[in-house]
């Protein structure tokens, strides 16, 4: 038995299982499932990463990342600031000459903690980043799309980690109570900014066709190109 064929039975041992369940407890990434469950062709010699191994790698921004990209001849340069505490302060540098504001939040981290701080919950924490940049004097005209992304995870963790027990005020039934009660919170935390200056999208990153059809429209309707 090779090393992967080893690491294949151990995934699969119901202990392991249910462990997995509990991820969140030890911030093990979500995206582990399918790279486990991909090992044997991932472990051949010819193996060659598909277009999804590559988005479900997962890899945090370290500092500030950028790309320039162009769409109907028209080009873009994109800012990816990392979100860890640490990396904040280097935001107060982004702060002119930009188009719009992309700020993505994680749904499915309701039950999750800091990396650098155990005592903070992820989603709380960026719902009040969200209202900080919402508020921040200079992105007064600046439209802000919110991405709640990572739907998909959200709705398969929420019959094994309830979201009132992270969240006691939710009173709601079923997933996408949950994510209605959520995206109040971040409606909430936008509250002093113009709606029209505001707009909410709920994302699965992994389905490429759906993200294609919101990005068109964020480039149609928000940055006038398409």
């Amino acid at each position: 038995m090779d090393v992967a064929d080893a690491i294949q039975r151990v995934w699969r041992d119901g202990a392991v299982q249910k462990l997995y369940e509990r991820r969140s407890e030890i911030n093990l990434n979500d995206s582990s499932k399918y790279f486990l469950e991909n090992l044997a062709s991932i472990n051949r010699l010819d193996f060659t990463p598909s277009p999804r191994d590559l988005i479900m790698s997962y890899v945090p921004t370290v500092g500030v990342q950028n790309v320039i990209f162009s769409v109907e001849n028209r080009v873009f340069q994109l800012f990816d600031i990392g979100g860890q505490r640490i990396d904040r302060r280097k935001w107060a540098t982004m702060y002119d000459g930009i188009d719009a504001i992309l700020f993505c939040i994680a749904v499915s981290e309701y039950n999750q903690t800091m990396i650098e701080d155990p005592e903070a919950n992820r989603l709380q924490d960026s719902l009040t980043l969200l209202e900080k940049i919402s508020n921040e004097p200079k992105f007064k005209s600046t439209p802000l799309l919110l991405f709640l992304n990572e739907i998909d995870v959200f709705r398969e963790k929420l019959p094994l980690m309830p979201l009132e027990d992270s969240l006691p005020e939710y009173k709601g039934n079923s997933a996408d109570d949950g994510l209605d009660f959520i995206e109040g919170l971040a409606k909430k935390a936008m509250e002093g900014r113009d709606e029209s200056l505001r707009r909410i999208y709920r994302t699965c990153a992994i389905d490429t066709e759906a993200m294609s059809k919101i990005l068109e429209n964020v480039f149609r309707t928000v940055l006038k190109v398409v």
